[in-house]
């Protein structure tokens, strides 16, 4: 691959300025400066002219993969959207799937798959086989020992394929395995405290969690109301928890159109608080939350996902309604979309960072553009966001150019580094 050097690029900064400077990169980020980069190799320039350069968009959570037999047509599709709309990488949950990763055959297929299909970067998240007790938790860590983003633990499940895990399973799995930086998700509620998704039934559930959990970093995909958000703020300092919100979920909310399920949002009552915590960086990540099929219904509704048809300007939304309009700061909205992700996943900075040895996963922002949404706003109008992707680049690679059709080059990608919250303090934004 010829060498590019972009020229004249603005990234964020921690202050509401923007830097100015010029990046030489191949599939990686080569050298940042703000003076010029002199190069003795061939290389193609590229000058953005003051644009706005941001790094890839990571979505820590998709459940595309569900039906084997469509596996790849699926992928194509929704990653094609993905990267269209910024999203560089994604992590597959396969929650519904019928082809469950719980050891390192399944492994071996769907990394195949990913390779041959998506249009951009996946990790993967694996299972646990509840059938392979007491075993299961020897087929955990060589899961995690083969580069997986973490372990997905469920109750109730959605999906036969995959059991529920009781909480005394997962507090045996957990005493097994304290002494690993494994990260598992929990997605689900407390069924003895009630039969549907709500607040009460969440915070019953995270609460039994933590009174489990030893060294394990523990990751809740989808929180929903605001209580709940704030004891996880409360108890994160002690405890390694995080969680993320749904892009779609408070879209809704924000912009007071239909819902597309009936998941109930305790911060729709709450929004003046709830733009105080983004504020206050206190709102640790954003996710799409794609479900590729609705597959289920109630009581398991926190299963149902969103519709993958706004990954195409979900990003372009963030930075539209909460940087631009709101004034949440860009580097906020940054660190939500893409390098908190990033680090819970294990796999910065390699993802989520403008820094030399980064991947050069770049979305190229026209901040005075304009983006069509297609769906109607409060008052009966269109929603049109300020702003709109010029280009997105893939480990060096030009794979959109804002027109027609992307490039495909996503493949499988292998978390690095360790998870855990206390070890991923640093950022890249000055």
């Amino acid at each position: 691959m010829i060498m590019k050097l972009f020229k004249n690029a603005c990234i964020p900064t921690s202050s509401s300025a923007l830097k100015r400077i010029n990046i030489l990169f191949d599939e990686q980020i080569i050298k940042i400066s703000k003076d010029e980069i002199l190069c003795e190799e061939p290389v193609e320039v590229i000058d953005l002219e003051g644009a706005l350069l941001l790094p890839g968009a990571v979505d820590a959570h998709s459940a595309i993969m569900i039906d084997p037999e469509s596996h790849a047509s699926d992928l194509e599709n929704v990653s094609r959207d993905a990267i269209c709309g910024g999203w560089t990488t994604l992590s597959e949950m396969s929650f519904h799937t019928g082809l469950p990763c719980f050891d390192g055959s399944a492994l071996k297929k769907i990394k195949a798959q990913i390779d041959d299909s998506s249009y951009c970067d996946m990790g993967l998240w694996g299972h646990i086989d509840v059938d392979e007790y007491p075993y299961y938790n020897e087929s955990a860590q060589d899961l995690w020992q083969s580069g997986l983003v973490g372990i997905l633990l469920m109750n109730p499940s959605p999906n036969p394929k995959i059991k529920a895990l009781s909480f005394t399973e997962i507090m045996d799995l957990f005493l097994d395995i304290y002494d690993s930086d494994t990260l598992f998700a929990f997605q689900g509620f407390d069924l003895e405290e009630g039969d549907d998704f709500n607040a009460m039934t969440q915070s019953s559930a995270i609460k039994k969690l933590l009174r489990r959990m030893q060294e394990n970093p523990i990751h809740l995909p989808q929180v929903t109301d605001f209580e709940v958000i704030e004891f996880i703020n409360s108890v994160s300092k002690r405890s390694d928890i995080s969680f993320s919100l749904s892009i779609s979920d408070f879209m809704d909310v924000f912009n007071n159109v239909k819902r597309e399920n009936e998941l109930p949002l305790g911060f729709e009552e709450r929004l003046p608080e709830f733009m105080e915590l983004l504020r206050t960086n206190k709102i640790y990540m954003f996710s799409n939350n794609v479900v590729c099929k609705p597959v289920v219904k109630k009581p398991a509704d926190i299963f149902l996902g969103a519709s993958p048809s706004r990954l195409i300007y979900s990003y372009v939304w963030m930075l539209s309604e909460l940087w631009k309009k709101k004034n949440i700061p860009l580097a906020t909205c940054i660190k939500m979309c893409s390098e908190n992700p990033a680090k819970r996943l294990g796999l910065y900075p390699q993802k989520g960072a403008i820094d030399p040895k980064s991947d050069a996963d770049f979305v190229v922002f026209d901040v005075d553009g304009k983006t069509s949404t297609g769906e109607m706003d409060r008052y009966g109008n269109e929603l049109i966001l300020a702003g709109a992707i010029k280009s997105v680049y893939l480990r060096g690679e030009l794979v959109y150019d804002g027109t027609g059709l992307p490039l495909r080059r996503g493949h499988f990608v292998q978390r690095k580094n360790s998870p855990k919250r206390r070890h991923n303090k640093s950022s890249w934004i000055s």
